[in-house]
């Protein structure tokens, strides 16, 4: 009998940030990893002690780990720009008692800022573009730095530190950035597809109506009503209902956030729906293909309105792409999946 491959052992400081959502959801108890985590979110055991970083920082030195993962600092612990009255505060809030978002400090520490033959991967998972000067630590030790809604152009998520600390001193980090996928955790997997010729709306529109573009596209979709059996709800539905009206749908509606990633996109890939789509202005890991998997459209004059007639013109071509898009969704973008990519990446990265 061929004993079982040794599973590679990751060292993961992750903070309350998207603990629950991102942690449990796609690291904890992953059957390709042995995983130990450092985080105050967790059992009390795998808080952040001094005795116990101390242990961790020699277990790393030993290379008893074959990866060091952490998460973005969502928060300076020092920020200069408060007076030594504020900073010193903070400083003692942090060595004390105030780590339950701080965890993830201590990992360039562990990793003695890059000397460390072990690697490190660092997941910025923060809504927004821009790597911040407190992250600055993780990214000097990073092997790699990967950042969601990273632009097309990476050197744009470095530019606000580059104008504060100078481009000699950041540009070298540039290569060590990655993008990434949000990707989807299993329980927003609509369990089955529902056939197009059984579904009765056109174009489904759903959520917070505070994002000026999708106000814009509102509009639009409540002049297609003339042509089109149109839902544009409002507000938020019970996720029953917002099962059922993807279900019902030919069409989804998914406006761009932060960056064009949004995990709206691959719940309607999971039911089957097609995604009508902004275009993206973001990089993104493994992307829904332009007229395979999804619809894209621009904001300029109406192809919105053009991109919606020569989606509902074919049926068949509506039930292809139905199929491709589950198929995707369901390979390709499920959280458990993500993990993979950001050990394989590193540690590829780190034998070259």
């Amino acid at each position: 009998m061929t004993p079982s491959p040794k599973k590679q052992r990751l060292l993961i400081f992750w903070s309350g940030t998207d603990f629950e959502d991102v942690y449990r959801a796609a690291f904890a108890n992953h059957s390709d990893y042995d995983v130990e985590l450092v985080s105050a979110q967790g059992r009390p055991h795998e808080k952040a002690g001094y005795r116990r970083l101390l242990r961790l920082r020699k277990e790393v030195d030993e290379g008893k780990f074959d990866l060091v993962l952490a998460n973005n600092i969502m928060r300076s612990p020092f920020p200069g720009n408060k007076g030594w009255a504020t900073t010193a505060s903070l400083a003692v809030r942090l060595l004390t008692y105030g780590r339950l978002r701080m965890d993830t400090w201590w990992a360039p520490w562990v990793v003695r800022y890059g000397a460390s033959a072990t690697p490190l991967a660092v997941i910025d998972g923060r809504d927004g573009h821009y790597v911040f000067p407190w992250d600055l630590p993780l990214l000097k030790a990073a092997t790699l730095y990967f950042k969601r809604d990273l632009m097309n152009w990476p050197r744009r998520a470095l530019m606000p530190l580059q104008d504060y600390y100078t481009e000699k001193k950041i540009r070298p980090h540039l290569a060590k950035i990655r993008p990434m996928s949000v990707c989807l955790e299993e329980s927003r997997f609509a369990p089955t597809s529902r056939p197009m010729k059984d579904r009765d709306v056109d174009i489904f529109m759903s959520g917070s109506q505070n994002n000026p573009l999708r106000l814009m596209i509102q509009e639009k979709c409540q002049r297609l009503a003339s042509r089109y059996r149109v839902v544009a709800h409002d507000g938020l539905l019970s996720f029953e209902e917002y099962l059922e009206m993807l279900q019902r749908s030919k069409l989804a509606v998914c406006v761009e956030s932060y960056g064009g990633e949004t995990r709206r996109q691959y719940e309607v890939a999971a039911a089957g729906a097609i995604p009508l789509m902004s275009w993206p202005f973001t990089q993104v890991v493994d992307p829904m293909v332009p007229d395979v998997h999804a619809f894209y459209f621009s904001f300029i004059d109406d192809h919105f309105e053009r991109t919606v007639d020569e989606a509902l013109r074919d049926a068949d071509r509506l039930q292809r792409m139905s199929d491709a898009t589950r198929s995707f969704m369901l390979e390709k973008k499920q959280r458990k999946k993500s993990l993979r990519y950001f050990v394989e990446q590193t540690l590829a990265e780190a034998r070259t």
